[in-house]
């Protein structure tokens, strides 16, 4: 079961946010009817200043929940990135007409994982549940904009689609 929502971000006064999906039922491993969805919370970079020598960089809240309603759940989840405007996780950008800014977003604080879903430019996050009738989970989402870009004046923009299949 695939289970996506969308989460946009603007620039300049940069926002990432994301829509939640209505639960519905569905087949996993283990489990014979269950509920699942994925929400986020909003990343927002707040102004980018070019002439600061720091990057600037905000988090976001990725949730996975799933309720099985009838046996355990013993499955692997996955939670993926789109590429977004770039068409590439390892070089994401945001838009403002014909104007890009550099960015990304990482699966970890030190901003080493780019988050994406495998085969994107970036890697997929794998978590496992096992013999749980509720599972939840809460991932951070670290958004960084280089320093020293120099983009044209005005408030930029891309649409990530979250994925969370099993």
């Amino acid at each position: 079961m695939i289970r996506a929502a969308t989460i946009r971000s603007a620039a300049a006064l940069l926002a990432l946010s994301g829509g939640l999906l209505p639960p519905s039922p569905s087949a996993a491993a283990g489990c014979t009817v269950c509920i699942c969805s994925v929400s986020t919370t909003p990343l927002s970079f707040g102004t980018y200043n070019p002439g600061s020598s720091s990057a600037k960089t905000a988090t976001a809240t990725v949730t996975a929940n799933c309720i099985s309603v009838t046996l355990a759940m013993n499955t692997t989840v996955d939670l993926s990135l789109s590429a977004g405007t770039s068409g590439n996780a390892a070089a994401r950008q945001l838009a403002s007409g014909g104007s890009r800014l550099d960015y990304n977003i990482y699966q970890d604080s030190s901003h080493t994982t780019v988050w994406g879903n495998g085969s994107n430019g970036g890697q997929l996050m794998t978590m496992a549940i096992t013999d749980l009738l509720s599972f939840t989970a809460n991932k951070t989402a670290y958004g960084r904009i280089p320093a020293r870009r120099f983009p044209r004046a005005g408030a930029y923009s891309d649409s990530i689609v979250v994925t969370f299949a099993f």
